[in-house]
């Protein structure tokens, strides 16, 4: 029908016109003309299927793009011969539907059409969201950018998943969406699992765009990521649609805080209670000073197997200690998973908890997951670089202690060489690593500092270090009580036997809750959460050893000099005159910054991906570490070569 033509040609026209006055391209682009032959390295038959027309960007060639606006409408003369092929196809396609499939190239995720314009307008004009389709898919040559590398990976996902229009705008996603789908990222999915991953993405795409979610900034990709991993994919594909909306809006924040960088707050004083003019007229009484505050622990293991939770737990009993009577504190142990964590914040939500600490990074996603179903309840994870809304994070910065542990580690030995043993290469350590290389280098300018990783399969560090005759190494800060071993801090080592330990840096967490349990009372922690974390960043309380949280226990027979310039250097560092990334930094390639030079941000030294030129070692690619070790750097998201 000549009207519908006529219906289309108005939305051409308006699309046309919008594009001329904003100065961009009013036709079709063509894929020709945006890229050559030099882009692509080969081409691969892919054969019929569906595809998304959202995704077609426009024509191979030249030859019919100007035909059509940006939108794929018409825009041609509805007296002219293309508009009668048009309205024509447009009835047979009302009839009987369009059979026939289209012949499109598939480049950088995008597709554009060499036989089959037509048929791509009327189906769109008819609001369908697929259409058929022969797939040359054009392989583009690797070039190691973001966007190319993004494209790589998805090829990857689709030779298992066979699915388009799922898309991401940060490399490593594909993997943790099948992580999140629980289906696997190398090898090819049933027809059933295929189906109802498609089902689930539709429903969500549906209601995230019916609340404005283009608005956003992101992919639908990014939001459906987030959205899995809080409600899951059981959630979009038995519930209604109105519950799917309903969760949407509970968790929008999430979806507005998504890959924004987290805001790392340095010093406690942000949680002094303000003392403004208005303060002073305030008669209300601060929170609990009638009831006990009722806080939870959550540890991912035990304590008698768990050195790190070992070492949360003295941090509750030593707020049992200090607020004996205002405190009520309660832990769950083996909170191996989501479902055991989120038991035990139910349980501990039942019991009348109102702060909740959960211990591990492995613990966030349903940490999440409970904030949203209590929105009343405050909740804290430790870790370092997650970005959520919902929850606070925190944890403390060790790397000024092990910059203090390096020095002293070169003070002690007679040769040039030290080990370092690291678990995995998570947010944070590399810190760790480079500020022990470079507060080694101070004492001795020839000290090299051999990296090890403990959770590398297949691989024995005790026996490298031995083969290499290094005694002097800086191992884990505890070890679990359970555990019979000298193997922490920095520690010297002959014929296989711990001589002695020298110091160990430690974390204390005791100090950590007490500053945030006291700012809980005084009623200053939810306003001043709420004043430092502006247009919904994620916040991490980051605080190092002016705070207390961090600290160096050294050994009581440590000879005099030793203390004196242990004490020296730690008073430079509380005081802030001293910091092991001020300055000159140079690493395994080359500079990083020059002498005058301020010190790296606090980003910077959280997410860096290098090694001090005096480490030996590399960091391995993910897929080298043993299973436990690559869930830990998947949560942190450090590194994405899998």
């Amino acid at each position: 029908m000549i009207d519908d033509y006529i219906s289309a040609k108005r939305s051409g026209d308006g699309d046309y016109r919008r594009a001329v006055i904003s100065g961009q391209y009013p036709y079709l682009m063509a894929l020709d003309d945006l890229v050559g032959s030099e882009a692509f390295s080969t081409e691969t038959n892919l054969g019929v299927m569906e595809i998304p027309i959202a995704s077609i960007a426009g024509t191979k060639t030249a030859g019919r793009q100007r035909s059509f606006a940006r939108n794929f409408m018409p825009i041609l003369n509805p007296r002219s011969e293309f508009a009668g092929k048009w309205s024509s196809l447009y009835d047979s396609a009302v009839r009987e539907g369009i059979r026939d499939p289209i012949l499109a190239y598939e480049y950088m995720g995008r597709f554009y059409v060499q036989e089959g314009n037509k048929r791509v307008s009327v189906s769109k004009y008819n609001g369908a969201v697929s259409i058929l389709a022969k797939v040359i898919r054009l392989v583009p040559t690797r070039t190691g950018t973001r966007e190319n590398n993004i494209y790589f990976e998805f090829v990857d996902f689709f030779k298992v998943s066979a699915l388009y229009g799922i898309n991401f705008s940060e490399e490593g996603k594909y993997r943790k969406l099948c992580e999140a789908l629980h289906l696997s990222y190398t090898k090819p999915w049933t027809q059933d699992e295929r189906r109802d991953v498609k089902a689930a993405f539709d429903r969500f795409s549906e209601a995230f765009h019916k609340k404005g979610g283009e608005r956003l900034g992101m992919t639908d990709g990014d939001a459906f990521l987030v959205y899995l991993n809080i409600y899951g994919q059981k959630n979009l594909l038995e519930v209604s649609n109105a519950v799917i909306e309903e969760n949407l809006q509970k968790s929008w924040n999430e979806y507005l805080n998504i890959d924004r960088d987290v805001q790392l707050v340095e010093n406690p004083d942000v949680l002094k209670k303000s003392t403004g003019f208005l303060e002073i007229f305030k008669t209300q009484d601060p929170p609990y000073t009638d009831r006990p505050l009722k806080v939870a622990f959550l540890y991912e293991k035990n304590m008698e197997s768990s050195s790190w939770a070992y070492g949360h737990e003295l941090g509750r009993n030593y707020i049992d200690s200090v607020f004996p009577d205002r405190v009520i504190t309660e832990k769950f142990e083996n909170c191996i998973d989501d479902t055991a964590t989120g038991m035990a914040i139910d349980q501990a939500v039942k019991d009348g908890c109102e702060l909740v600490f959960t211990t591990s990074g492995s613990m966030v996603e349903a940490s999440v997951k409970a904030a949203i179903r209590y929105p009343n309840l405050r909740i804290m994870n430790c870790s370092v670089n997650t970005s959520y809304n919902s929850i606070r994070t925190y944890y403390g910065r060790m790397y000024e202690a092990k910059f203090l542990m390096g020095a002293l580690a070169a003070s002690v030995t007679e040769g040039n060489d030290l080990g370092y043993v690291e678990l995995c290469p998570q947010y944070g350590t590399l810190a760790n690593v480079n500020a022990f290389a470079i507060g080694a280098s101070l004492i001795n300018p020839y000290v090299r500092v051999h990296l090890k990783w403990s959770a590398l399969e297949g691989r024995d560090w005790r026996k490298e270090l031995r083969d290499e005759n290094i005694v002097t190494i800086s191992g884990p800060e505890l070890t679990a009580p359970n555990k019979i071993s000298r193997e922490f801090g920095v520690y010297i080592v002959l014929d296989g036997d711990v001589l002695s330990n020298v110091a160990t840096p430690v974390f204390d967490w005791g100090k950590f809750y007490e500053i945030i349990i006291r700012s809980v009372f005084d009623g200053s922690f939810d306003t001043a959460t709420s004043r430092i974390s502006h247009s919904h960043e994620a916040l991490n309380f980051w605080f190092g050893m002016s705070s207390g949280v961090i600290d160096v226990i050294m050994s009581g027979q440590l000879n005099y000099p030793s203390r004196k310039m242990m004490g020296m250097l730690r008073n430079g560092v509380v005081s802030g005159r001293i910091n092991p990334f001020d300055g000159e930094l140079r690493c395994q390639t080359g500079m990083i910054k020059g002498p005058d030079s301020g010190r790296l941000s606090n980003e910077e030294i959280v997410g860096m991906r290098w090694l001090n030129d005096n480490v030996i070692g590399e960091i391995p690619p993910v897929r080298a570490f043993n299973r436990t070790a690559q869930d830990l750097i998947r949560m942190s998201g450090l590194i994405t070569d899998f």
